[in-house]
């Protein structure tokens, strides 16, 4: 299992047609690569579209330009392309120290899995030593 702790923006989005397409036109015009999107998302710490950057930075930068409010939060990428179940044992090892997962978010594309993974705040620097240890 690979992760890598990444940023989410999340913002909100008109709730008209379109608001998407001219979002992802605005991405594509300023040459921002994402790792993922989905949204409107409700129950968390704000409600709204979440955004995955490739490049936390590059993102925020545009947010700005592109004079779009957006709520930053910490989250965890775990890709398994092996098909081996190390979800399941990642999950279990989270949980054997006592870390509470606040949501997530997953797909399997041609076998391979990704999952976006959000904790409490306090619990990151246990989730990342599991999550090195796995």
């Amino acid at each position: 299992m690979h992760w890598k702790r990444v940023t989410d923006f999340v913002l909100r989005l008109p709730h008209r047609p379109g608001a998407l397409a001219a979002l992802a036109a605005r991405l594509r015009e300023a040459d921002v690569e994402m790792v993922g999107m989905w949204g409107p998302v409700h129950g968390r710490h704000t409600t709204g579209f979440h955004c995955i950057p490739e490049r936390a930075d590059q993102f925020r930068a545009f947010s700005r330009d592109a004079d779009l409010e957006a709520f930053e939060q910490p989250a965890f990428l775990l890709h398994d392309a092996t098909q081996s179940g190390g979800l399941t044992r990642t999950l279990d090892a989270i949980a054997t120290a006592g870390i509470n997962i606040e949501a997530i978010q997953s797909i399997t594309v041609n076998g391979a899995l990704a999952a976006m993974v959000w904790v409490d705040e306090a619990d990151e620097p246990k989730l990342q030593k599991v999550l090195s240890a796995a």
